[in-house]
């Protein structure tokens, strides 16, 4: 009972202090909990947190046991390419990094999407490959991860990237006019 007296002692003590912001003589914005001349009190606003789902065991699996009944994953994130990145000259081959927070467990296997198209040949638990056909364009990347009864229990967030290459026509690049020849004087 001393013990929970003294947690929420420490709690409401630390929701009563004081936090001040000053700008220093190099402009530089400095926070204190504790008052500095020509300081003003910042009102601090409490921190919005989510909490991720957890999946229930599954009753009777195919003998995955507890591999599939832990929590989902905290994060899936694609790594590469990187959002709004532009890539050139891949010649139809692209790189892609996955990150998985924990990593991808035994039973579990990743799924990716280009353009909402679920890619094939996607290795099950390798985060690291290199998936091809990727042309010219703009294109978006999601990974997911689903456990063996086939539930999602984690995804990334979509990532856009653009696909660039050298014309052709223009190998000089884009910005670049080719040379027209001047006409010939006889």
């Amino acid at each position: 009972m001393r013990i929970l007296i003294a947690v929420v002692c420490l709690v409401s003590f630390a929701a009563m202090a004081e936090t001040y912001r000053w700008v220093d003589e190099n402009g530089v914005v400095n926070y204190s909990d504790s008052p500095h001349p020509g300081a003003e009190v910042v009102n601090l606003q409490a921190i919005e947190t989510t909490r991720f789902a957890r999946t229930q065991p599954s009753s009777g699996g195919a003998g995955e046991g507890s591999e599939e009944s832990g929590p989902t994953y905290e994060s899936v994130e694609v790594q590469r390419p990187q959002p709004e990145e532009t890539l050139w000259n891949l010649e139809g081959f692209l790189d892609v990094q996955i990150a998985t927070q924990p990593s991808i467990r035994r039973g579990h296997r990743l799924q990716l999407f280009l353009d909402g198209q679920q890619v094939a040949g996607v290795p099950a638990r390798s985060t690291s490959f290199t998936i091809d056909r990727v042309y010219r364009g703009a294109h978006t990347l999601m990974a997911t991860i689903v456990d063996g009864s086939g539930r999602q229990v984690g995804q990334s967030q979509p990532v856009r990237f653009y696909v660039q290459q050298t014309s052709t026509q223009n190998p000089q690049g884009p910005g670049r006019p080719t040379p027209t020849p001047l006409p010939s004087r006889r």
